[in-house]
């Protein structure tokens, strides 16, 4: 289910920007997109929470990847009809936006559920790196798809590929459904939305280590957002290249991160987690980006970016199991949610931010003061005591002593 509804996400991503800066050759509109994608997550990631802590979480999978097929079936009829409607882009690629982020917090809260504790880190780096092998082809699929066959048929190959996952929701639905109904049984009671909502806070803020590290994500995806949103645009303008290098350079990075994602288990880095997180995800992306605002060459860019992923990907399962390990299972949900809300904010101004930045300054010259920026940032983030020595072992369940 994750491989198929990874591998049409990649697809989705490499068509829908190329498209929109295809026709319009404009970083603003590039930014438009980017900006209703990441509102659209936004708006939905606190009400997913409180869905998932309430409801059958493998139901809840199921309605997101059929929802994500509908709306890429709707924009393909749209497109086919009416040409290109940027306003059809926006809307249709929102809804794809929520419910991946409803696909997101759930996967990230029902896996604990479905393998060993002592397994969640193996689990996650097995999951993420079948996802991101598959999804590395799929980028540079998307690519070639893009120039050979055009936005309609990749649109269709997309929904085909939710729809597939949709039928595999179904599946995980029946072989869990004693198992599913179990679980849910004991649950609290159901509260007014907004409770359950502050509630999640409360509870995160009194982690320290843990609401620390969200805290840095708001920075570190800000930083990250001007930067890879605007990958398209480095490629176009910067290296002067086409769709097929763009693929291939997101392809590099999802590689990167698959492998990344393999290590966490054949290694104690759990005992590190704020550590891992501070140098992996902000010092070296930061120094990587500043890197490719200095030499403009395919062959750099891609060695660049797999660096990146083999970098990111490690760090983010060790966030992942850590937070798994330490969020009681009746917070997982809503603590997700509330961490990706968090990330997500710095989404939006990002996009929108940068689009302007590039339109003023050029590519390179953001790409040089984003790594230089996220670079300090980090560095500043090492202060934060708690977060410093986040420990995310099993040992901990939940407890931060920090």
């Amino acid at each position: 289910m994750n491989l198929s509804s990874g591998t049409s996400g990649a697809v989705v991503n490499v068509a829908v920007v190329w498209f929109v800066f295809e026709m319009t050759r404009s970083a603003l509109d590039v930014a438009v997109v980017g900006f209703a994608v990441s509102i659209s997550a936004v708006v939905t990631t606190l009400p997913a929470g409180v869905w998932i802590d309430r409801f059958d979480r493998r139901l809840l999978l199921l309605a997101a990847n059929a929802l994500r097929a509908v709306g890429l079936c709707l924009l393909a009829l749209l497109t086919a009809s009416f040409g290109f409607e940027l306003s059809a882009v926006v809307i249709l690629v929102s809804i794809w936006s929520a419910a991946g982020e409803l696909y997101r917090s759930t996967d990230y809260s029902v896996l604990p559920e479905l393998v060993e504790a002592d397994e969640v880190a193996d689990a996650n780096g097995v999951t993420r790196a079948g996802h991101r092998m598959l999804s590395s082809a799929s980028y540079a699929l998307g690519g070639a798809l893009v120039a050979l066959a055009g936005i309609l048929f990749t649109l269709l190959y997309s929904a085909a590929g939710y729809m597939l996952a949709s039928a595999f929701s179904v599946l995980l639905l029946l072989r869990y459904r004693r198992t599913a109904a179990k679980d849910n049984a004991p649950r609290r009671s159901r509260g007014m939305m907004l409770s359950e909502i502050r509630e999640g806070m409360r509870w995160l803020v009194g982690q320290r280590g843990l609401f620390q590290l969200s805290l840095s994500a708001v920075v570190f995806n800000f930083m990250f957002g001007l930067f890879y949103y605007f990958i398209v645009v480095y490629v176009g303008l910067g290296l002067k290249a086409g769709p097929l290098l763009f693929g291939l350079i997101l392809a590099a990075n999802v590689t990167g991160q698959a492998l990344g994602s393999l290590l966490v288990g054949r290694t104690n880095a759990l005992a590190h987690t704020g550590k891992v997180w501070l140098l992996l995800n902000g010092a070296l992306t930061g120094a990587l980006i500043l890197s490719l605002g200095l030499f403009t060459s395919g062959t750099f860019a891609l060695s660049a970016l797999f660096l990146m992923g083999l970098s990111t990907g490690f760090g983010d399962n060790v966030w992942l199991s850590s937070a798994q390990n330490l969020v009681p299972k009746e917070m997982r949900g809503r603590y997700f949610a509330i961490d990706g809300l968090l990330s997500f904010a710095g989404g939006p101004p990002a996009v929108a931010v940068g689009g302007v930045l590039i339109a003023m300054f050029g590519v390179l010259r953001v790409y040089l003061a984003t790594g230089a920026i996220l670079l300090v940032s980090a560095l500043l983030f090492t202060s934060f005591g708690s977060l410093w020595r986040l420990d995310g072992r099993l040992s901990r369940r939940g407890q931060n002593e920090y």
